[in-house]
């Protein structure tokens, strides 16, 4: 089989299933953090967020006035984040607020493109796993921001978590331990909001996985039917 041929089939397939790809990114970006590291680490973690977030746009399809809108909030995050890495850290309040707006909004398309009443397909498989990810990582922008507001939120092993604060690999890691409910490990909740946060994040952690079920069933279902 020529290599022409073959990389066009394997573009072709990336084109079909663009959850797929958005899918490969997050892992990457997952395996990428325990490798980076202060200054520039957070303004790496950062932008690649800011490129997730776009590919995701790209994977979905969206019309322009929800890619305008998503836009505008992806130069927000840009320009909070640089400018809360020029020394302005009285702006990370916000920079994380903006940033958990603007996952909470693409992660809410990727929900609605998934789980929509339309044929199952691959690449709304790779949409499913994907969303699930990104519902991780719009809980842990959340508590972030609430870390700022809040400096004793959560309470955490020195040991364990040397830095001053929880930063953005720490958060990721305790959001997925809540939203799998695996249990709370080195890291727990010490306020009352925090608590409500996490209750929030394991309801749907457990409700996504449930409507989902539900889909997958309704469709073999339908399927079964069909075919009697």
């Amino acid at each position: 089989m020529p290599i022409d041929f073959r990389m066009k089939r394997r573009i072709a397939f990336m084109r079909h299933n663009r959850c797929g790809v958005l899918l490969v990114a997050l892992c990457l970006f997952i395996l990428i953090n325990p490798f980076v590291a202060g200054t520039f680490g957070a303004v790496f973690l950062a932008l690649g967020m800011v490129t997730i977030l776009m590919l995701a746009m790209w994977a979905l399809r969206m019309g322009r006035r929800t890619l305008l809108a998503l836009g505008l909030l992806a130069l927000f995050t840009v320009n909070a984040v640089a400018v809360d890495r020029l020394g302005e850290h009285w702006l990370r309040p916000a920079t994380l607020a903006v940033t958990a707006t603007f996952v909470g909004a693409v992660t809410a398309g990727l929900l609605y493109y998934v789980l929509d009443w339309r044929p199952i397909t691959t690449d709304k498989v790779f949409g499913a796993v994907a969303a699930y990810v990104l519902i991780a990582f719009t809980f842990a922008s959340l508590f972030g921001f609430l870390q700022q507001l809040e400096p004793h939120a959560f309470h955490y092993a020195p040991t364990n978590v040397p830095e001053e604060h929880l930063d953005w690999p720490a958060m990721m890691y305790f959001s997925f331990t809540v939203l799998t409910s695996t249990g709370f490990g080195e890291i727990t909740p010490a306020t009352r909001m925090a608590r409500s946060l996490i209750i929030i994040e394991q309801v749907l952690g457990v409700m996504y996985v449930a409507f989902l079920i539900a889909r997958l069933a309704n469709l073999y279902r339908t399927t079964g039917k069909d075919h009697s």
